[in-house]
């Protein structure tokens, strides 16, 4: 049976590597294909375990620490790829927490907690698994979080491909024509050499005149930039439109709602961007519950989902 925390603390000790030989090193241990362990990996990667460049087909595992849930939980969480399994840090007081069953079949690792009331006791056990102490990394990511900025120029789509144009009030790709027309400003889906989707975004910088001044002009030069597809999904959509949505765990008397704990909920079809992803996760320590519409991320405060949603340009409807 597949251990994902065996193969955790393996990547540990490996510390990077080719995604090709990643990939089918899983897919051998898991006794999964190529589909199931590329979205596997994606998991990992939000949990902040390890760092994989796509593209570049390499990855590399971040550092294992012992940081602080947000709020006065007196509870520190483990991060990043663990050298070793559950079981040594359970013996040195730790609690394993058993992520949430995978729609893939392929379970994740488990979550690893230390409550705590002395902070010379998250001291002790940070030195007794050799792991630093940090500070609370939920927080840290989500001030470090920075709005959207679209990615470097690139050329446009072949018009001879078949190319999709995200249509920014339903949030679905619908096909386009390229051929033969100016297409308009948006979020583009398309395939490179055949096999790679690629996302680009056209933009159209905005007219500059000046008042009083009738002049004829050369309409604006219009730029084709290279994407990540969830960040450019949350650009291309208007801010209302699917919505991030936050519900208040139970209220604790005398608690500022911006500390108030509660659940973040995006939709399947605008995804969270690694980044932001990354930071609601860090709040638990555990991945996203998925169903089939949605993604929920548990223990997040009001201003790490309020920052979240304004990085993105998005609404947040609160409840």
């Amino acid at each position: 049976m597949f251990d994902p925390d065996l193969f955790i603390s393996w990547m540990a000790e490996q510390g990077t590597g080719s995604l090709r030989s990643l990939i089918r090193d899983a897919s051998w241990a898991s006794g999964h294909d190529r589909k199931p362990v590329t979205r596997w990996l994606s998991r990992i990667e939000a949990l902040g375990a390890v760092t994989i460049d796509w593209r570049g087909e390499q990855w590399h595992t971040s550092p294992c620490e012992v940081t602080d849930l947000p709020g006065n939980t007196q509870t520190a969480v483990l991060t990043g790829a663990r050298p070793a399994a559950p079981a040594f840090y359970r013996k040195r007081g730790a609690a394993a927490m058993p992520q949430r069953h995978e729609q893939s079949g392929i379970p994740l690792p488990a979550a690893l907690w230390l409550q705590y009331t002395e902070r010379s006791r998250l001291h002790a056990f940070a030195a007794a698994v050799s792991a630093a102490v940090a500070p609370c990394a939920a927080e840290s990511a989500a001030r470090s979080l920075s709005a959207f900025a679209p990615g470097p120029e690139t050329a446009p789509p072949a018009q001879d491909i078949a190319a999709e144009l995200l249509d920014p009030v339903s949030g679905r790709f619908r096909p386009v024509g390229l051929v033969g027309r100016r297409p308009v400003p948006g979020l583009y889906k398309y395939k490179q050499f055949g096999r790679m989707d690629r996302y680009a975004l056209l933009r159209e910088p905005p007219c500059q005149s000046t008042p009083g001044v009738h002049t004829r002009v050369s309409p604006p030069e219009r730029t084709w930039h290279s994407v990540d597809r969830r960040a450019g999904i949350h650009h291309a959509l208007r801010p209302s439109v699917l919505p991030l949505r936050w519900r208040a765990d139970r209220p604790v008397p005398g608690q500022p709602r911006r500390n108030a704990l509660g659940r973040l909920t995006a939709d399947r079809k605008a995804p969270l961007p690694l980044a932001q992803e990354r930071t609601a996760v860090l709040c638990t320590g555990l991945a996203s519950l998925r169903t089939a519409d949605t993604e929920h991320y548990d223990g997040v405060p009001f201003f790490i989902a309020e920052r979240i949603a304004h990085t993105l340009h998005r609404r947040l409807e609160t409840a």
